[in-house]
């Protein structure tokens, strides 16, 4: 009796397992009618774990084994992507393994490219807009400041991230969570506050550990 309850327990999550993997598939053949417009074009290999939303008039780009929504990390909703081109001339590049979380929102009127290997966490906003005049009479219609962004390969933004217009965070450089990057950020670098600041490069530690000894009088390895 306990193995036949068991084979049945087995043959349940197997069932399970299956019924999430076509949850996933579902979001996949969602994205058809934008894929066969042009407006989105996936790599190969591209995992949907979340909802993708790509509703923009221009054209949005996903390169190979880049994973958007993750089943693990915290959600709002259904963890809804929205990867919006929003212009006709606009672009929005991913690059190749890429890993974004639930609920991120990339929003292009010009252009955002995000390189190879780069991580974006939960609630991340990356605009390349304001969407809307600064003075006080041009909010509703007045002429938006648009600057393009990018994010060079292997890049790690932390909940709840904002990237604004004109940004450039460079390769390897981490973002920590609920800062607001509003100017560029350099290559190897961790930053972090409300305006984002480089606290400090991430060659210092590996750089302390090949010079300083440890209690022993030898170096770390």
């Amino acid at each position: 009796m306990p193995d036949r309850l068991a084979q049945f327990t087995r043959g349940c999550l197997r069932r399970l397992a299956r019924l999430r993997e076509w949850k996933y598939a579902c979001f996949k053949w969602a994205t058809w009618p934008r894929r066969l417009s042009g407006n989105l074009v996936l790599g190969k290999h591209v995992g949907l774990m979340a909802p993708l939303r790509c509703d923009g008039e221009g054209v949005v780009y996903v390169s190979d084994r880049t994973k958007l929504g993750s089943p693990l990390s915290a959600r709002y909703g259904n963890g809804e992507v929205l990867l919006q081109a929003r212009t006709r001339d606009a672009v929005i590049r991913i690059g190749r393994h890429c890993a974004f979380s639930n609920n991120v929102s990339v929003i292009a009127v010009q252009s955002v490219e995000i390189g190879d290997d780069c991580l974006i966490g939960d609630f991340v906003s990356i605009m390349d807009s304001d969407f809307h005049g600064i003075a006080p009479d041009q909010r509703r219609t007045g002429p938006a400041q648009t600057a393009p962004v990018k994010l060079e390969n292997n890049v790690w933004l932390g909940s709840r991230v904002i990237v604004q217009k004109g940004v450039t965070i460079g390769e390897n450089s981490i973002v920590a969570p609920n800062a607001v990057v509003t100017s560029s950020i350099p290559p190897n670098s961790v930053a972090a506050g409300v305006p984002a600041k480089v606290v400090r490069g991430l060659a210092d530690s590996s750089t302390r550990a090949e010079q300083e000894p440890d209690a022993s009088g030898v170096p770390y390895a």
